[in-house]
């Protein structure tokens, strides 16, 4: 693996094109990149001084994740939203912090159909909220808030009861 990012190169330079304000803001610098499948799947490792960030193309379907420095840089599996990767998805981050499901069905329909573009519209749920999503990940902070986040996650029905 290496910060080529080969054919996943255009859609990375999207994403972070999308992000950039938040990649600056964090002071994250991309450290890793993989394409698979002919650039179908992608994946871009981030560091910052405060946590990691994982950009990830995968089955038609983009993620982005604020994990653990200990998070591995995964290239052969989906990222799970519950934290047991030491990743967390953005979006449900966001719906914790506000205790209301975003990623509606009708959201996602819109996905898929090409009148919402994701990395737009996480860009503009993160305005005022990822200085403190940021702060969950601080070094040597305790994560006080995993415990109702797992409670969160599973209300929400994201994962097992």
């Amino acid at each position: 693996m290496s910060n080529d990012c080969g054919q996943c190169q255009g859609y990375i330079s999207y994403v972070e094109q999308q992000l950039s304000s938040y990649l600056e803001f964090g002071q994250f610098r991309r450290v890793q990149c993989d394409a698979q499948n002919n650039g179908l799947e992608c994946l871009a490792l981030y560091h910052s001084p405060s946590c990691q960030l994982l950009i990830q193309r995968s089955d038609g379907a983009d993620y982005c994740a604020l994990g653990t420095f200990d998070a591995p840089f995964l290239t052969d599996q989906i990222l799970e939203v519950d934290g047991s990767q030491g990743w967390f998805n953005l979006v449900y981050l966001l719906e914790y912090r506000a205790n209301k499901k975003i990623m509606t069905q009708r959201v996602i329909e819109q996905f898929w159909d090409g009148s919402l573009d994701y990395h737009q519209w996480l860009a503009q749920l993160l305005a005022g909220q990822f200085e403190q999503l940021l702060a969950m990940f601080a070094p040597g902070a305790p994560a006080t808030w995993l415990a109702d986040y797992i409670q969160f996650m599973q209300r929400q029905r994201y994962y097992g009861a």
